[in-house]
């Protein structure tokens, strides 16, 4: 039989031990520090541009051409539509060719009378008759003339058909069918649509500051918030416009865009500027405060261990050059851990820990 007193102190010394393991356990499942603030900590990183510019950019093709007849006459056949495509070689517009037809015929008499005329020369002189080295030669030349006439009637009827240069877009049939033109009158205006291009104008300012154009990195954007698409330099006119002192750069359209685009559509270029050897470092705009002194201040984290530190307020001068990025140019460097956000609610030497994330979220 166990005596009572053995049963009392068994139940007391069981009560102690499971109060003994049950605190052990409450105060090892508790987070370190929980009073502590918690602040989102960023590492400082150099700037890898100055920021960027928009431009409205005007779609062109590779080139546009006016083309004209080197002749002149009544246009008949008129194929070419406005906003059609066409491939090189194909005819775009044709003259009348039956006069220029009559005008061949002609040359080619020509060239045999001057031809007949050369030979009895030739015979005359093999027979010591009374022909003239003069007179040869004169027969010699008009011979010459006639076969100059003849090649100018050909090439007066090849060009009596305009063909398309390469593979394009009618833009603009500059007259109607039926309408007589003169040699050089342009009468159809053609898209080189090969390679299409974007055309911006720069400031002349900007262009002073920035230097070579071709050093730019260009995008191309239709709306806001929209896909961007590489472009290539190209070239730039060299020269400023009379208005608003600007130059025409060309840059080159690199991968589909999923889009037809025509002549004269509209787009916004983005210029990323490059950023110089003093640039600064890149810091979240939420990361500067200001003091009572109107000085700029980021806080600097300094770790006491592994997910603890205290914050130092360090003064700093920052800019920004496109109004959305913020700069700092002196008071940190590359590597050093700052506070992201929240900056204007600590104080100087305060002690925090690094935030990791909300407690129970997965």
């Amino acid at each position: 039989m166990v005596s009572p007193f053995f049963t009392r102190e068994a139940r007391f010394i069981g009560s102690f031990l499971l109060a003994l393991f049950g605190t052990s356990t409450l105060v090892a499942e508790e987070p370190p520090n929980v009073d502590l603030k918690p602040v989102k900590v960023v590492t400082v990183e150099a700037s890898e541009t100055a920021g960027e510019r928009r431009f409205l950019g005007r779609i062109a093709a590779r080139e546009t051409v006016d083309l004209a007849f080197q002749i002149g006459g009544q246009i008949v056949t008129f194929p070419a539509i406005d906003g059609s495509f066409v491939e090189a070689d194909d005819v775009l517009a044709q003259l009348n060719r039956e006069p220029l037809a009559r005008s061949v015929r002609q040359a080619e008499l020509s060239l045999d009378q001057a031809e007949r005329s050369l030979q009895r020369n030739v015979q005359l002189q093999q027979r010591n008759a009374l022909t003239t080295e003069a007179q040869l030669e004169d027969a010699r030349t008009a011979r010459d003339q006639a076969e100059v006439g003849l090649e100018e009637a050909r090439a007066a009827l090849s060009d009596a058909t305009l063909v398309s240069p390469f593979d394009g877009l009618v833009a603009e049939r500059m007259v109607a069918n039926r309408t007589t033109v003169s040699a050089g009158q342009p009468v159809l205006r053609l898209h080189d649509m090969s390679e299409m291009r974007v055309r911006i104008s720069i400031p002349e300012r900007l262009l002073g500051e920035i230097g070579d154009p071709g050093e730019l990195s260009y995008q191309l954007q239709f709306e806001d918030g929209g896909p961007r698409y590489a472009l290539a330099y190209r070239e730039f006119v060299a020269e400023a416009g009379r208005i608003g002192q600007s130059y025409v750069v060309t840059l080159a359209i690199t991968e589909p865009t999923g889009r037809q685009l025509l002549p004269g559509a509209s787009g916004t270029v983005i210029v990323r500027l490059p950023a110089a050897d003093d640039a600064g470092l890149t810091v979240p705009v939420a990361a500067v405060t200001v003091g009572a002194d109107r000085q700029t201040y980021v806080f600097v984290y300094e770790p006491t261990g592994a997910d603890e530190g205290q914050v130092r307020r360090v003064p700093v001068t920052v800019e920004s050059p496109d109004g959305t990025t913020m700069v700092v140019t002196s008071g940190v460097r590359p590597g050093m851990e700052i506070v992201a956000a929240g900056a204007h609610l600590l104080s100087d030497g305060e002690a925090v820990r690094r935030f990791s994330g909300y407690r129970g979220a997965q």
